[in-house]
């Protein structure tokens, strides 16, 4: 039966399906179980430290003492019917001064069943992971738990412990549940295969029979057989390659007529430039692009000619030989082109002359110029506090860590530069969110008013050290916008903080709002530096700065603004940007109003 072809492949879809869903089964199986078992670890650590934290008598030096508060206590903690609950004293028998249980008082803590005396024993030494690993046994008669021990110290002295356990039988449930679906969809799964398989191979085997048939026929000198294409695969390829062997024995002429002409639309038409010259030096053909590029009135002109407009180093004699060819980088009217040429041969498989391509690549050319500058400014960016925090460490390594005066400070310009590394990183990271279009923006009807005023009141500790005075204007209270919150106040921040360091002291920097055309305009001025008219286009390209040196020296990353535009177009909005010299700068926020 499996000779068949048809056999085969119902064979290897059958295999690779079960193949796929066995292997999904147990990866999904195994991660919902230590998924529900590593949730139930953290919720049994959370529960402990929440017990320390809110019983007052547990955090006494002598729990003895106080066992009836503690009971209390533990009465009045919200038990899960799951889990059990006990307070060991830390003494020679392990006395169990409170629990979920009250029968089990006063005795000792090795002697009740519920607690597994080994993980017990694990805590004696008070080591400093104070959680024990997690623990596990199942056996026919008795539920699966998880035990956790938690010694708690005062002054390096165990007072006690506290034991918790908690029924997991529930998780072992849920992953057998989810055994037994992925079971009965995996043989769902394989019938619905075979099923499909039968289908999917009487179409490939159904084609292959006709063509042998037709095949047989034209063998015996029948060239009127045509074979039905019903697809575009590889059988129908195959069928319309037949279907073609037969057009060509008939009208061979006809067909080739027809080839050039498609050659000659798709020469006229396509977005690249092809140039074609003979062994004499002869202009044989060019395309409309080839011709506007090179400005070529007619295809009379001379192959010198072309290359001196070009400028590109190809002699034709180098050309002519078969293994020349290569790539030349044009730029013409501001527009780069890759130009590549090699030569093609004549029905004698000779050089027949030379084909020159010329592709337009100013936009790719332009990326990879972004690119690389994008590479140069971060890897600048990185090494500058990198250097610093290393030559500062290394003194402090060769003595400097001795005098306490000297090596605090020198730790404080490494924490300082570290923050600023972290401020680097995190901007960038938040760039690269935003240009795959992963942040999740989640927009909200805000208040312009209560925004800028908050946002005015966290710049004003920042604007009072330089001595500068915030002014904030908003026409009415009655502006919205809808936009996402911490967005938002990322632009104002950015925006407002760049005018307040970049003012001198005793400056003044204003944040004017007002409703325009139906849309909120938001206008950040300062009366600082200003920015010169060369580079108010590129203040919003990243690491783009004005005055490099003191903007490194303010902390700043030279990526605020470039953020604050992006967030800004994320939602609708735009910017703009008015500067003089030496008397301040203007951005206006321009958003739709709600």
């Amino acid at each position: 039966m499996f000779k068949s072809i048809r056999w085969r492949f119902i064979l290897i879809y059958f295999l690779l399906v079960f193949l796929a869903m066995s292997i999904v089964g147990i990866f999904i199986v195994a991660q919902l179980e230590n998924i529900q078992l590593e949730m139930n670890k953290k919720s049994m650590e959370d529960r402990v430290r929440f017990i320390l934290e809110t019983s007052n008598a547990l955090k006494t030096k002598t729990w003895d003492e106080n066992i009836a508060e503690i009971q209390e206590n533990i009465k009045s903690t919200q038990i899960g019917y799951n889990e059990n609950l006990y307070i060991i004293l830390n003494d020679k028998q392990k006395t169990i001064i409170a629990g979920s249980s009250e029968g089990i008082i006063g005795q000792s803590a090795f002697n009740i069943a519920q607690i597994n005396n080994y993980i017990l024993t694990k805590s004696f030494d008070g080591s400093t992971e104070h959680i024990v690993p997690l623990d596990q046994y199942d056996d026919s008669e008795n539920p699966i738990f998880c035990h956790m021990s938690y010694p708690v110290e005062t002054d390096g002295n165990i007072k006690g412990y506290i034991y918790l356990s908690t029924n997991i039988e529930y998780i072992y449930d849920t992953v057998n549940q989810s055994r037994d679906i992925l079971s009965r969809a995996t043989v769902i799964a394989l019938t619905v295969t075979i099923f499909l398989g039968m289908i999917l191979s009487s179409s490939i085997t159904g084609p292959i029979k006709e063509l042998t048939v037709k095949a047989r026929q034209m063998s015996k000198g029948d060239f009127e057989q045509k074979v039905n294409v019903k697809s575009n695969d590889e059988i129908g390829q195959l069928g319309t390659t037949f279907n073609f062997l037969i057009d060509e024995l008939k009208k061979s002429m006809s067909n080739l007529q027809q080839e050039k002409s498609k050659m000659e639309t798709t020469f006229k038409y396509m977005a690249d430039g092809v140039l074609t010259v003979d062994t004499n030096g002869n202009v044989i053909h060019a395309n409309p692009v080839a011709k506007r590029l090179l400005s070529l009135a007619d295809e009379d002109e001379k192959y010198d000619d072309v290359v001196i407009k070009i400028k590109a180093n190809m002699v034709l004699a180098n050309l002519k030989s078969k293994n020349y060819h290569g790539t030349e980088i044009l730029e013409q009217d501001r527009e780069t082109y890759y130009v590549d040429y090699a030569p093609f041969m004549n029905n004698k498989n000779e050089v027949g002359g030379v084909i020159i391509v010329f592709k337009n690549v100013t936009e790719q050319y332009k990326i990879d110029k972004l690119q690389k500058e994008f590479v140069a400014n971060v890897s600048h960016e990185l090494k500058t506090p990198i250097t610093t925090i290393k030559s500062y460490a290394e003194t402090l390594l060769d003595g400097a860590l001795e005098e306490k005066q000297i090596a605090e400070d020198f730790l404080n310009v490494i924490n300082s530069e570290s923050d600023r590394m972290s401020r680097l990183v995190s901007d960038l990271l938040r760039l690269s969110r935003m240009d795959y279009d992963q942040t999740k923006w989640k927009k909200e009807k805000l208040n312009v008013s209560e925004m800028i005023t908050l946002a005015a009141k966290k710049l004003s500790i920042q604007a009072r050290n330089k001595n500068i005075d915030m002014h904030v204007n908003m026409d009415t209270e009655d502006m919205y916008v809808f936009f996402d919150k911490d967005g938002f106040e990322q632009i104002i921040l950015n925006i407002a903080g760049n005018a307040i360091k970049y003012t001198p002291g005793g400056g003044n920097v204003w944040i004017n709002a007002h409703i325009e055309n139906k849309s909120i305009a938001i206008g950040i001025r300062d009366d600082g530096i200003g920015i010169p008219k060369e580079d108010e286009a590129r203040v919003f390209e990243r690491f783009y700065r004005v005055d490099k040196a003191r903007t490194r020296e303010m902390g700043g990353t030279g990526l605020g603004l470039s953020i604050a535009k992006q967030i800004a177009e994320s939602h609708n909005s735009t910017l703009t940007l008015n500067s003089e010299l030496n008397k301040g700068t203007e951005i206006v926020i321009t958003i739709p109003q709600i």
